[in-house]
């Protein structure tokens, strides 16, 4: 599994416990498969290569800073695209 998606994969399941939502609740509110869903949380696809709009679909429904997620820390966020 790549560092980065195993980091995000922690982050995203971190939080959703945390909102005591299952899988399934935020594959409904975030309109996409469970299975797509599980993929991002399990770290066989990396979250932040997906659209843009399902990764704001999904931070949306976990109440995340996308750029938290994808990037690391959003202090850093501009520093790691230049």
């Amino acid at each position: 599994m790549d560092k980065s998606a195993e980091r995000e994969a922690l982050i995203l399941r971190k939080r959703r416990k945390e909102l005591g939502l299952t899988q399934m609740d935020v594959a409904l509110n975030a309109g996409i498969q469970l299975q797509h869903y599980q993929n991002f949380e399990y770290g066989t696809r990396q979250f932040s290569k997906s659209t843009a709009i399902l990764v704001l679909r999904i931070c949306a429904v976990l109440e995340l800073d996308p750029y938290e997620v994808v990037f690391g820390t959003s202090k850093d966020w501009i520093r790691r695209i230049r």
